[in-house]
């Protein structure tokens, strides 16, 4: 049964797995991402909100498209806003994000302030991709919000109510746009999905550690230890056998001074047989061998341990997200999985689009093999079918994106407790085909004008 849990035939299979796992799931890509990025037409904006000690801080990047849709700024030439109009533009924005996005910090609306307005220079040649929008399409602004506090908030109500019509879904009958956000708090950061069903979010203070976040894993119960009095037991044998052997020396010689000194002996035997004993001194121990779990408990220690990988990247820093993983992954494993899916997202979101899980759920486990692996230290196999919701945002646009995977997971019990320690992909499949455009990011090396 070694061979189970050692998953050297799985080995090359990791660096393909990776990948899809997560960078597959993110972007609904089943096997790479698409390296052809463009913009779109339409309205876009792209949300960053950032939950600071003293202030909270919202990032927008527009389109003149979506400005135009959401709030009534005038000026001159729908393509350009001159330096007079620019200088309008902080306190009409300010003015109607107070109105109709309010942000309310334990309990109380917080006016924001406008700051770090910009303009893009954009790149006119690629004008034919905007049939619609024309040069506004390609036009953005970007700012911040800027909430200020007095102390660090412990919750923040986010309400917005600006939805126009998502002409990229479908140009004659347009759905509302649905709003992404990426929230980040501390060391965490969070995607967050406005819409007109449901417009508010509210984020609540929590701890951000790995041990507060990390799903709990059942522990494996300490093995029984029996314990045998050996050194006690010998010294009331010994004591024992000399009282008998002064009873047998009285009845001999009819004196009474060998019993006497026979039960003083035995008496000092006793006792220190008695003080090891309480002691613990002189006792043999047997360690009895760890329990293998049922398939029950087996499905209970797999579930977080799976979960945990996910979670494990809503961490910003490196260092962060690879003690996160090794909550779940053991040795080789968990090596291969940090160095690949982390260079892989890094890489995702320098191509302009940022990609979250928002929600993993199990479809059907079914656990395999529970036995002892190569260190004696039981291990088992599980075959796992789930579903991965996440979303993706391609400068300012999101989508949905839904895949369901199948694979065989190798887990085995540690000196760290229960990990993940090998997989193989059995299969994949994407839910949202027709979902297809991407979108291009903000290039932060694009100049802009003030």
């Amino acid at each position: 049964m070694n061979h189970l849990f050692c998953l050297n035939p799985l080995r090359s299979m990791l660096v393909r797995l990776a990948p899809l796992l997560l960078i597959g799931i993110l972007t609904g890509q089943s096997v790479a991402v698409e390296e052809a990025r463009h913009p779109q037409d339409g309205p876009h904006v792209d949300v960053r909100i950032r939950i600071e000690p003293e202030r909270v801080v919202i990032r927008l990047e527009m389109n003149f498209v979506f400005l135009d849709y959401v709030m009534d700024f005038q000026r001159e030439t729908p393509e350009k806003i001159s330096e007079v109009e620019f200088a309008a533009l902080p306190e009409a924005l300010d003015e109607f994000f107070t109105e109709n996005h309010p942000v309310r910090i334990d309990g109380i609306q917080v006016l924001p302030s406008v700051e770090r307005l910009q303009l893009n220079d954009p790149d006119l040649s690629l004008l034919p991709l905007f049939p619609v929008s024309g040069e506004q399409g390609l036009r953005k602004i970007r700012f911040e919000l800027i909430y200020p506090t007095k102390q660090a908030p412990r919750r923040v109500d986010f309400e917005w109510t600006s939805f126009p019509p998502d002409i990229l879904m479908d140009a004659d009958d347009p759905p509302s746009l649905t709003i992404a956000a990426e929230l980040s708090s501390g060391r965490v950061r969070t995607p967050v999905v406005f819409t007109e069903d449901e417009p508010g979010f509210t984020w609540h203070a929590g701890g951000d550690s790995i041990e507060e976040r990390m799903m709990a894993v059942p522990a494996t119960p300490d093995p029984e230890i029996m314990e045998f009095p050996i050194l006690p037991l010998g010294l009331l044998v010994i004591g024992g056998v000399v009282l008998i052997g002064g009873v047998v020396l009285m009845r001999k010689n009819g004196q009474s001074g060998p019993l006497v000194m026979a039960v003083v002996i035995d008496g000092v035997l006793t006792a220190a047989a008695t003080g090891f004993y309480l002691g613990g001194i002189g006792n043999l121990l047997i360690e009895q061998p760890l329990p293998l779990p049922d398939k029950a408990q087996a499905e209970e220690i797999f579930v977080p341990l799976h979960a945990n990988i996910y979670r494990a990247f809503d961490y910003e820093e490196e260092s962060d997200i690879y003690d996160a993983l090794a909550q779940s992954a053991d040795g080789d494993f968990l090596d291969t999985l940090y160095r690949t899916i982390f260079r892989g997202l890094v890489m995702e979101e320098e191509g302009g689009a940022v990609a979250r899980v928002a929600r993993v759920t199990p479809l059907e486990i079914e656990v395999e093999d529970v036995g002892l692996g190569e260190d004696g230290r039981p291990a088992f196999r599980v075959t796992c079918f789930w579903q991965v919701d996440g979303v993706v945002t391609h400068w300012g646009h999101s989508h949905a994106r839904s895949n369901q995977y199948r694979a065989r997971w190798g887990v085995a019990e540690t000196p760290e407790g229960w990990r993940l320690t090998g997989s193989e992909l059995l299969e994949q499949d994407r839910l949202d085909l027709d979902d297809d455009h991407q979108e291009e990011g903000w290039d932060e090396d694009e100049e802009f004008e003030i």
